[in-house]
Order: structure tokens, then sequence, then C-alpha cells
């Protein structure tokens, strides 16, 4: 993203409400300008700001165009704040901090202790560490206001931020340690909030993969799973961590083959996640992972017959927050889509998203899951036996692979075995199948290649 896209993408990310919000709470002449401004940015597509400042050219305000850009993201924000004040108890927490900041300028000490106690006291309730330390240190600017020599007082003060201080610590050091839990240890020292719990367990759970102790690392996870389950304002107010613990367990079970109890899982953690009200991009995260574990159960089990409605829900998911789906995001679930067809046999429905992809393909797209997605294409054409389509899509191919790099040889068997036997007899094409086999046995394709298409599970069952 560039600087001067950041108030456009700001404004594409707003939902309805949002904007209804800012409009209504933006009336009077002083505002006119910038709203003018915000309806020229929401209606374009792509960023364009030499359109926005021809469009503008007769108003004053064209010739300040990043000083009133600036304005309105700082416009947006505040409005969003307004409207979000409730979005967490983090926010709260926060609001409440700013309250305090201005009472203690105004001198209203009575009034900052008050609002501090019902700040720590939720911060303590929700294990917010972080903001604590922030209430503690205003609790102590209060209490120098009011007992200037009470040091024992303050001191009791000083030593509860010491102790928060240290929780605080103790959480970074886990956060740094699961990025790579190879290279950094963590204390045996017992964790105690729930957040600083489950980084510790994610860490010995990564370190159990790597030392393929693969019971104890499914034990403890469940472990977690069933603590948080225990904590259910918790699990409410951090909801996207606990998502991703169950996304961890869940990508276990995939690899494990224990399809059935992750169907399960899968089934509970939806409905947890259908009573969650505030969508955040870090639960959108989390739900589209958890959707492309499921995708990859339903490519690896053939026969599943559900697979249509976990697309439809995938879709209709996607349309409903796609200003937080990043693009690329949606291109990869179309991709899966319509290799799961293919796989499926379906090739008339796998054919519909290969379309779909490459008739609405733009330069922001990830390059390789466009290639990948002409790979498929000629696949799925050689099935459906499109001899002169076929042809037709080897020559661009061709080109396409020159123009890029040298062909490998993989890709050269198997363009030359899709040209010539797409118009063989189904007795020919078996000879032919365990030809190209025997040629890619002496040469192997590249494991990273079969990630994308599975040229050796497609020859296997012909």
């Amino acid at each position: 993203m560039k600087k001067n896209e950041e108030l456009f993408y700001l404004i594409k990310s707003l939902s309805k409400s949002e904007k209804r919000y800012f409009k209504l709470n933006s009336q009077g002449n002083e505002a006119a300008e910038y709203l003018i401004l915000f309806d020229a940015i929401e209606a374009q597509k792509t960023y364009n700001e030499a359109e926005i400042k021809d469009v503008f050219k007769d108003k004053a305000f064209v010739n300040q165009l990043t000083t009133i850009k600036n304005y309105l993201k700082h416009r947006i924000l505040q409005s969003l704040r307004n409207y979000h004040a409730k979005l967490s108890k983090n926010a709260e927490l926060i609001d409440i901090i700013r309250n305090v900041e201005i009472l203690f300028y105004k001198g209203q000490y009575a009034i900052c202790e008050s609002e501090l106690k019902r700040a720590e006291k939720k911060a303590k309730s929700f294990q917010n560490d972080l903001l604590l330390f922030h209430i503690q240190d205003w609790n102590r600017k209060v209490y120098q206001a009011l007992y200037p020599q009470d040091f024992s007082g303050l001191k009791s003060i000083i030593q509860q931020q010491k102790s928060t201080l240290q929780s605080t610590n103790d959480y970074i050091d886990l956060l740094l340690a699961n990025t790579d839990p190879t290279q950094f240890s963590i204390s045996h020292k017992k964790g105690v909030s729930l957040q600083n719990k489950t980084l510790k367990t994610l860490h010995k759970y990564r370190k159990l993969l790597i030392s393929k102790d693969h019971d104890k690392a499914k034990r403890i996870i469940e472990e977690l799973i069933k603590e948080w389950e225990q904590y259910p304002e918790l699990l409410k107010e951090f909801f996207p961590m606990y998502f991703s613990v169950n996304n961890n367990l869940l990508g276990f079970l995939v690899f494990k083959k224990h399809y059935k109890e992750a169907f399960v899982r899968i089934l509970l953690i939806k409905q947890k996640a259908e009573a969650i009200e505030n969508i955040s991009a870090s639960f959108i995260k989390e739900k589209l992972r958890l959707y492309n574990i499921e995708l990859e159960i339903h490519r690896t089990l053939k026969e599943l017959h559900t697979t249509h409605e976990v697309i439809d829900e995938i879709q209709d998911f996607i349309a409903t927050h796609k200003t937080l789906v990043p693009d690329n995001y949606w291109l990869s679930f179309r991709f899966q889509f319509a290799n799961i067809y293919f796989t499926k046999k379906d090739y008339k429905k796998s054919l519909s998203w290969i379309n779909d992809i490459l008739n609405n393909q733009t330069k922001k797209d990830r390059k390789d899951l466009i290639n990948y997605t002409q790979w498929l294409n000629l696949l799925v054409h050689y099935e459906l036996g499109n001899g002169f389509s076929l042809r037709y899509l080897i020559n661009n191919m061709k080109k396409l692979l020159r123009k890029d790099k040298n062909i490998d040889f993989y890709e050269k068997v198997i363009l030359k075995f899709l040209s010539k036997t797409v118009e063989h007899s189904s007795s020919e094409k078996t000879k032919a199948f365990v030809n190209l086999s025997e040629q890619l046995l002496e040469h192997p394709i590249p494991e990273q290649v079969l990630g994308y298409v599975d040229f050796n599970e497609w020859m296997e069952r012909k």
C-alpha cells in the first residue's frame, strides 16, 4: 500500500453502518468539503489521485489535497473510535485511561481514583497486564497528588507495578520464543495469565512436533482448549487466540489423517464462532484458516458429498466480509475450489472456477496461483476431450513458460503428452499414462509443484 492510498483503503474497509454513523456525525457546513471527498474516493474501484484532482479542479481545497485527506482520515478514525467504544474490554480500558488523563489535568483526583479502581478491576478480570501497568502508573500519579508524604502507600503501588511489569516481560519473552522454538527457550515458571499459558503451551507443542512426540503434543493442546472453555468471558474477549489454538489442533488432526475427529471439532468451533458479535480482521483470518483445513479434508476424501455446501458457505462468508478479506485470499480459495472439483472428477464445475480466475485476473494477483490455474485448465480440457482448445492453450503455455524461464523436464513431457494423446482411445491412453509415469519416475516432479497441482495423483487414477 502506497502512502497516498491509505485513506482509500480505510474508506473501503468501512461497513455500511460505520459509513452511516460517520456521515450522521459529520453534518454541518464545515464538513461539506471532506464529505464530498469521502464520496468521491468511496466511488473509486482503485485509487486514482489524478482523477480526484481533475474532478475537483474548481474547488479551492484541491490545492491542499494532502492536508484535507489527512484531516478526513483523522475524522474517520475519530468516528470509528466512538462507534466502537464497546468493541472490547481493551477499548473500554483505553477510554477510561483517557478520561483519567483529562480529569487529572483538571485536578479532579477523587474522580480519578474511582475511575482507576473500576479500570483496575476490569483489567485484572480480563488479565490485561499491559494496560494494568498503565492504570497502576496513573494510580501512582494520583496517589502522589493526593498524599505527597505517604511513601509507604506509594511504595505499595510501585511494588504492584513491578509485579505487573514482570508478567508483561514474561509475555514478551513468550512471544519471542514462539518466533522460533528451536532457538529460544522459556522459563519453567508457571504462567499466570491464560494468554501467557497459551503462548507457553504453543511453544512446547511446536517443540514436541519437532521431536515427533505427537501424542503428547496433541494432549497438551487439548488440555489448553479445555482450560480456555472454563473461562467463557475470556474466551469471548480473546476469541481469535482460542480460535488459533483450535486451528493448530485441526491442522494436527488432518496431518495424522484423523478426519472424523477433525470434522467434529470443525462443527464445534463454527458453532462457537457464530456467537461472536465483534468480527475483527484477526477473527476472519482464523475463520479462513479453518476453511482451508476443511477444504484440505474435502480434497483428500474425494467421496465426501458436502463439498458444494462448504464452498457455498465460504463464498457467503467472504462476500459478507469482503472489505476485510485480501483479494489474494479469495484467489487462493477459488483455486482450491477448482482443484477440489478436478480431483472429484466434476470437470465442468472445475472449469467454471478456472474461467472465473483467468477471466478476472489482475496484475496484483499471485503469479504462482495464476500459473498453476493454467496448468489445471490444461488437465480439465484434456479430461473433457477438448482437443482443439487444448492445443491452443498448450501453445500459449509454452510461450508463457519460455518467457519466464527454461521449460522444466516434467513440463515438457506433460505438455507433449497432453497434445499427442487427447484424442486417443481409452486403452491407448492407459498405455500412454504408464509411459508418462515411468518418464517422471526418472525425473520426479518437484514437491512444491505437487502442492499446487498433484500431477502424480492424476496419473495414478488414470
